[in-house]
């Protein structure tokens, strides 16, 4: 029979191989969906923030001494000047 000294060498290649393969099956969707939730977290944020501000700067509707709306008014909101911010993009 022939030597097998090759064995051990291939056989321990092949677990780090694995090792690594699984690793990175692991690793890299796990921070991918992390970045892609805070992306989501932070939209989230900016509309609650619009949406808080535009209902806080809608002008009512002018009614009468009955309570009853004005025929012909219109609720209007104030204008809104919206300032981008770009996200600080770090390096995990």
């Amino acid at each position: 029979m022939g030597a097998t000294s090759w064995a051990i060498p291939v056989g321990v290649l092949a677990a780090l191989c694995s090792a690594m393969f699984i690793f990175i099956w692991w690793w890299f969707p796990r921070h991918y969906r992390k970045g892609v939730q805070a992306d989501m977290d932070r939209v989230d944020e900016e509309r609650r923030e619009r949406e808080a501000y535009q209902a806080s700067n809608t002008v009512e509707l002018a009614v009468d001494e009955n309570g009853q709306p004005v025929e012909g008014s219109v609720a209007k909101p104030k204008p809104t000047t919206f300032a981008y911010h770009p996200p600080a993009y770090t390096s995990y």
